[in-house]
């Protein structure tokens, strides 16, 4: 569940227009709730507030975990997935019947055709259309910093704390992250660099002061490490899904910020009915594998597990990261994966491995 929380009875003024228009788009269950049942529900939420949109059906996931799954599921029906393969130029070659889109890529011979292109380039989508000669939008960077606490934090609350929004955003929230850490953040800032992910002490304080409002009781010695990312504002001020104006057959899907990763599975549903009035003929595959294979996670197992693992494959009884568990037959496997790692932070992401305290 989650709680937008109020101070004061402007902040109430804005839990109600969130209900009202949580009411109209089908999300059940919400409530309004008074101080007291708050606290009941959060006790370590300030003492001073006096209201909060309760909505039990929010959850929370693994960002990292949902994107490579999707992604090796991909990979196992068939797509190829090309990394660090930078597009320099689109362009356009007539062949009998029809046009194509004729892509290059940095540091390669081949050459990618295409009747179809989705631009999902986030940051880089503005570059990418204007590479067909769109020009109908722009794309400015929104930086959030964030803390990261220690998982001897991450049951201080049992619920995703948020402030109420402003026009830059949701606030700095306070929520569990489902390895057990408590994660604050973000701020919201807009910058002109698109490869700027640095933090610094202003940003931080800001999560610091946000986080300590909601929660008063966070321990900030318990923080492990600092971050931020950048968000793909648009100058259109929403989502941008569909196709171009001035190339046909290419797909913008652009501006995706917050909340992109809730939408992101009706976003992949709407683009393909997009490609299907393109003109793409789409057909169901007889063979399609809905479940990636399975990952065996070291810190998961019971002993038994382990133990028969272990005799299998001894790699499981060889620990690379003490403070996450992660063996080395799990690095291993992550880089022969389907959509596998290909650097360390590749391997990182996937496994945990140096995520932890140290």
């Amino acid at each position: 569940g989650s709680l937008v929380i109020a101070f004061d009875e402007k902040d109430m003024e804005i839990l109600k227009e969130l209900y009202e228009r949580g009411i109209s788009n089908g999300v059940p269950d919400m409530q309004i709730l008074d101080g007291n049942q708050v606290l009941e529900k959060e006790p370590a939420i300030n003492r001073k507030v006096i209201g909060a949109l309760y909505a039990p059906t929010a959850g929370i996931i693994c960002p990292h975990e949902l994107t490579i799954g999707a992604a090796e599921v991909a990979v196992q029906n068939g797509v190829e997935l090309m990394l660090d393969s930078e597009v320099v130029s689109i362009g356009v070659e007539n062949i009998p019947g029809s046009k194509v889109y004729k892509i290059d890529i940095k540091g390669r011979n081949a050459k990618i055709y295409s009747r179809y292109v989705i631009n999902a380039a986030g940051l880089y989508s503005d570059k990418i259309a204007s590479m067909v000669g769109d020009t109908s939008f722009t794309i400015t960077p929104r930086k959030g910093e964030y803390l990261l606490m220690d998982k001897k934090q991450g049951k201080i609350v049992n619920s995703v704390i948020f402030q109420t929004p402003s026009d830059m955003g949701k606030g700095i929230l306070v929520s569990p992250t489902v390895d057990g850490n408590l994660l604050l953040g973000p701020t919201a800032k807009d910058i002109e660099d698109k490869e700027d992910t640095s933090t610094d002490r202003t940003g931080l304080s800001q999560v610091i002061q946000g986080a300590l409002k909601s929660v008063p009781s966070v321990d900030l010695s318990k923080v492990i490490t600092s971050f931020s990312g950048l968000r793909a504002v648009p100058s259109t001020g929403d989502f941008i899904i569909e196709e171009s104006k001035v190339a046909k057959g290419f797909i913008n899907v652009a501006g995706i910020e917050s909340p992109g990763l809730t939408a992101a599975p009706a976003i992949a549903e709407y683009v393909a009915q997009l490609l299907e009035k393109a003109g793409l003929i789409l057909v169901l595959k007889d063979n399609y594998v809905r479940v990636r294979k399975p990952f065996k996670r070291f810190r998961d197992l019971q002993e038994d597990e382990l133990t028969e693992l272990i005799r299998d494959n001894p790699m499981y009884g060889n620990i690379i990261c003490r403070c996450e568990t992660v063996s080395a037959a799990e690095i291993i496997e992550a880089i022969h994966r389907p959509a596998g790692a290909r650097t360390i932070d590749g391997v990182k992401r996937r496994t945990r491995a140096g995520m932890g305290r140290c």
